[in-house]
């Protein structure tokens, strides 16, 4: 779904994190969750014409992703605009034993920044991007 809009997994470079929901999940489970929403675009190498020497950006879309059964949570400086460098997912291990499988950071150039272990990384939606459907 992603991987068919970019042809690739994106970098999520200049990518902008719209929102983050925390649940802390139902009573009886409490099973933490992360939800994100965020703004990813594709980097070109033209030049627009309009004689603003503007790079052309591409597949805008809006990418929810949720992150379940997170621990370690380090979040920071959310703020207007959430501007990421990078966004990491490093797998650490497929035994069924271990409650952490994966590590994950949004490295942020302007606002918000996190890091945090989870069991489980899903993308519940990818949608086009307008500015009117934030």
């Amino acid at each position: 779904m992603l991987t068919d809009i970019f042809g690739r997994w994106p970098s999520f470079h200049d990518a902008e994190v719209l929102n983050i929901t925390l649940d802390r999940g139902e009573r009886g489970t409490f099973e933490p969750s992360l939800q994100a929403a965020v703004h990813v675009f594709e980097g070109t190498s033209q030049v627009d014409d309009e004689g603003e020497r503007r790079y052309v950006l591409k597949n805008h879309v809006v990418v929810r992703m949720r992150f379940s059964r997170i621990g370690n949570l380090s979040l920071a400086d959310f703020n207007q605009q959430n501007v990421l460098w990078s966004l990491k997912i490093e797998h650490l291990s497929d035994r069924p034993r271990d409650k952490v499988k994966f590590a994950v950071i949004f490295h942020g150039t302007f606002g918000a920044t996190a890091k945090f272990h989870c069991d489980a990384v899903s993308i519940e939606s990818v949608e086009p991007y307008s500015r009117e459907r934030r």
